[in-house]
């Protein structure tokens, strides 16, 4: 049962939603990005500010072969801060930017965790300075390109998946409410950190994303999750630069949103549509299930893809990829946009990586307009 704490959170949360949706907001600079009228298209910056041993073991390698997640890796490596500056320097530069820009992207997804913001907690051992001056290195590449950027809180106090990519492995510990207030204390310190950029930086940022792939056991967690988005949803609309609020639905389906967040409220729902988990190898059925999608353009707020491949239970070809990248990509576009997952890996997988298609054709500079081969 969710605790009285939460219950009068959501409400309140709620009541001020209604408020603040009355405030005139001209007065207050804000993105020129429109999910509502524009269309996202582009990739994650995967294994960047947050380690996926699975995409590049690399670093482990080297430093900690042992660890798992960034947490063990932090744990283990003799100096896992030069290590992972190394790797952030290295990992994502000015050439992707390039090679984003000569298809035509138009985003990059940015996961970064809670540690970046605020300061962890005694025991855990995650690596808090530098990743700030990255993201800022990257808005700078934004600006040069003409690429939006998603603020994505991948990894939460707590964790609010136990996997991997949130930074630690394990026991989900999020819904508590001592980690709901320090991953609210982190929304506001991005807010804060956003405000202070330079106004060429903080013109590329195009929301906020309050959680990633946040995974619910109980009708009390959704509960709880709510009221954190709720709440999230306040600290970011009062923010004097003015962004959306980015909000994934947890796996449970646009209906479980229905009434969430009504209009006028600026806000993104972000869906991560996956045939690879458990793979799906039936050609027809992954065809008709992406054009089913299509409906999603008539939910109440914007409907990004944040997260896709071309990964499935499907044996690769080249006519096949091509027919999988242009129908997701020719769908995503009916509603606010896609970036896939992810921009690049080191095993050598073209299904994850974003750049490796542009190197074998199947993304390129008519995917995001033509989509020649989309089968809707």
């Amino acid at each position: 049962m969710v605790s009285f704490s939460f219950t009068g959170a959501l409400v309140a949360g709620l009541g001020f939603l209604t408020a603040v949706q009355g405030v005139p907001l001209t007065k207050r600079s804000g993105t020129a990005w429109n999910y509502w009228t524009m269309k996202a298209w582009g990739a994650n910056l995967g294994n960047w500010l947050i380690l996926e041993k699975w995409m590049d073991s690399t670093i482990f390698d080297k430093y900690a072969p042992n660890a798992n997640d960034e947490w063990t890796f932090a744990q283990q490596a003799s100096n896992p801060a030069a290590a992972l500056q190394e790797h952030w320097n290295s990992w994502i530069t000015e050439s992707d930017f390039q090679k984003l820009a000569s298809v035509s992207a138009n985003h990059v997804r940015i996961p970064v965790g809670y540690w970046a913001f605020i300061t962890p907690d005694s025991g855990e051992p995650y690596v808090a300075t530098g990743q700030k001056a990255q993201i800022e290195r990257i808005l700078g590449y934004c600006a040069t390109y003409k690429i939006n950027a998603i603020i994505d809180l991948h990894g939460l106090p707590g964790s609010q998946n136990g996997e991997a990519h949130s930074g630690h492995i394990g026991s989900i510990n999020f819904y508590t409410d001592y980690n709901v207030q320090r991953s609210l204390k982190t929304v506001q310190a991005v807010v804060d950190w956003m405000n202070g950029l330079p106004s060429n930086l903080r013109s590329q940022i195009s929301s906020i994303e309050a959680a990633n792939e946040p995974r619910t056991s109980s009708d009390a967690q959704l509960t709880t999750l709510k009221s954190y988005y709720s709440q999230a949803y306040t600290k970011i609309h009062a923010s004097a630069y003015q962004v959306p609020m980015m909000f994934h639905d947890a796996f449970k389906g646009l209906s479980a949103w229905s009434s969430f967040l009504p209009p006028p409220a600026n806000a993104v729902i972000d869906l991560h549509p996956y045939w690879a988990f458990p793979p799906n190898s039936n050609q027809d059925q992954i065809i008709s299930q992406i054009c089913a999608k299509s409906s999603d353009n008539s939910f109440h707020l914007p409907v990004l893809e944040g997260e896709w491949s071309l990964a499935s239970g499907v044996a690769s070809s080249d006519a096949w990829l091509r027919k999988f990248m242009d129908t997701q990509v020719s769908i995503y576009q009916k509603a606010a946009g896609a970036t896939m997952w992810a921009l690049k890996n080191n095993i050598n997988s073209d299904v994850w990586s974003f750049e490796q298609l542009i190197s074998e054709g199947i993304i390129n500079n008519g995917t995001f307009s033509r989509h020649t081969n989309a089968q809707c």
